[in-house]
């Protein structure tokens, strides 16, 4: 048992709310291995119950991993090498970005990424005055939709220091991996590389100085959810839903990630509520709001309905669609006070 064998081992402790562990984060200070028995010193700073409790599944890590010998984890109050803690990976990300909204959903179909552009289009009558001052950055890198909802497809250009600049779409900077590869290409990425996708959206492109951005995510809690929520400081997420039990159910799963990582729900926004009749009466195709449970299980509520309207993938949008997408992002610029 040699010091590299304990750091190895200690890679299984995660630093929560995190998927880095903890010696990649340089917790682990000091490391003693003498025969059957080692010390182990670890400075995590900040919250005692999650210090604690990473002291508590190192212990158990060590001793699952190397049975029969004796270990002493100990907790450090201060940072030995007098050098801070690992810094929160979110601190330099989108600095120039006032509010950053996730829009997510528990399940595919629901309409989500119809809701974003369509919010950073009202989002963008609001401060898109000369200048784009609204971004919607498109996650969904399996299924990239912002490029074809915006029915233009722009190539972003790139500085002379080799970044990324977003292209301006009627008064909005949208980067989407649409924009990057073409229809027709399948995204067959992993895991690592979704994350390595989203840290370039988010830390190696020029934003600028932005009012709002519109965060699009994908469907469900997998590697991209949990990747933009750990990289990108966000303010408050919009969960998508259709007035169903199924899509309630889901959607409220989905949700889940976000009050674990502390990011406020805005509210729930019910897509497809119903259809509107020609003599102004309203049509409850798939059940009516007291059938979605979403906002009630969240402790939040439905910040809007949108009804069934084909022109919400279009760049007319009838009055009635456009105004409650105007309502909607009022009503998340007061939540976000």
């Amino acid at each position: 048992m040699t010091k590299e064998d304990i750091l190895q081992s200690l890679r299984a402790v995660k630093y929560p709310p995190y998927q880095k562990d903890i010696v990649a984060f340089g917790m682990v200070k000091y490391v003693k291995a003498d025969g059957d028995s080692a010390e182990v010193r670890i400075f995590t700073g900040g919250d005692g119950t999650i210090a604690r409790n990473i002291i508590k599944e190192a212990s158990e890590v060590l001793h699952k991993d190397f049975p029969g010998k004796r270990f002493e984890v100990i907790l450090l109050e201060s940072n030995p090498s007098n050098q801070p803690p690992a810094k929160d990976p979110k601190e330099n990300a989108l600095p120039g970005v006032k509010l950053k909204v996730a829009i997510a959903s528990g399940k595919g179909g629901v309409g989500k990424s119809t809701v974003a552009v369509n919010l950073a289009r009202s989002f963008a009558k609001i401060f898109s005055k000369g200048s784009a001052r609204v971004g919607l950055m498109d996650c969904d890198i399996h299924g990239p939709s912002a490029s074809i909802l915006m029915r233009e497809r722009v190539f972003p250009s790139v500085s002379p220091d080799d970044r990324i600049i977003p292209p301006e779409i009627g008064g909005i900077k949208v980067m989407s991996m649409g924009m990057l590869v073409s229809d027709d290409q399948p995204l067959l990425w992993r895991g690592p590389m979704v994350t390595s996708a989203i840290k370039q959206f988010t830390e190696d492109m020029i934003w600028g100085e932005l009012d709002a951005m519109v965060i699009d995510l994908p469907p469900g809690t997998g590697d991209a959810v949990l990747s933009a929520v750990q990289l990108i400081p966000l303010d408050g997420a919009i969960i998508v839903t259709t007035p169903n039990s199924l899509a309630s159910t889901t959607a409220t799963r989905g949700a889940m990630v976000f009050q674990k990582s502390d990011v406020k729900i805005f509210g729930v926004v019910e897509n497809m509520a119903y259809f509107q009749m020609p003599d102004g009466s309203k049509e409850y195709i798939f059940g009516d709001a007291s059938e979605n449970t979403t906002a009630s299980a969240l402790d939040s509520e439905i910040i809007a309905q949108i009804p069934i309207d084909k022109t919400l993938h279009t760049q007319d949008v009838s009055e009635n669609s456009r105004k409650i997408f105007d309502a909607l992002a009022q009503a998340i610029l007061e939540k976000a006070k």
